[in-house]
């Protein structure tokens, strides 16, 4: 069976990730929940997407570049790697975002959450929009990528961010794929 031009494109841009990102700092198991199967996803961690970075729109982000990519903030790196250490996901037990959405108080507070979102809730989320870039293909960067600035909320405008919050699945870390300079947040 010969791979559609637009998953032709997701490849490419995934083989680009990987040979100009180098290794990933690890990877995970993630999927929509209309996907029948689990995915490994690559999670590359750069300071420019640490919380205090001097990069415009990046700063603090998490972003999904294809279906097989996930770029996220060294910190928030840190940050998931110490929460599984505490509290792994696994594919049988996966991590969803709470009452599907991560800024909606009311929604996590009807489904038992008080609290702001977890790391692996947010990357959750992240798996959500991998399933997104997996369905779209091509069109994922730019028809996805135009509105996410805009999170969360009740308009059409909101509706890839929302199904990414309801539908992502974060099946937990990929065994022995924690780099070695990562791996000590799970020992700390």
């Amino acid at each position: 069976m010969r791979a559609s031009p637009a998953a032709m494109l997701d490849h490419l841009w995934t083989w680009c990730f990987r040979h100009l990102g180098g290794t990933p700092a690890f990877r995970i198991w993630g999927k929509g929940r209309r996907e029948a199967a689990w995915r490994q996803i690559d999670v590359f961690a750069s300071a420019r997407h640490n919380l205090e970075s001097r990069w415009p729109l990046w700063a603090g982000s998490c972003v999904t570049w294809t279906a097989h990519v996930i770029v996220v903030g060294e910190d928030f790196a840190e940050r998931l790697l110490r929460e599984q250490r505490q509290s792994p996901a696994s594919r049988q037990q996966p991590v969803a975002v709470a009452g599907g959405r991560l800024s909606d108080r009311q929604r996590r507070l009807q489904a038992g959450i008080s609290g702001p979102p977890t790391a692996s809730e947010i990357m959750a989320h992240e798996c959500g929009h991998t399933a997104q870039a997996r369905r779209l293909g091509a069109a994922y960067l730019p028809v996805v990528g135009a509105v996410t600035l805009f999170r969360e909320g009740p308009h059409w405008w909101n509706h890839f961010e929302n199904e990414a919050s309801e539908s992502g699945l974060f099946g937990g870390l990929v065994s022995g794929s924690v780099r070695a300079d990562w791996a000590r947040y799970l020992r700390d």
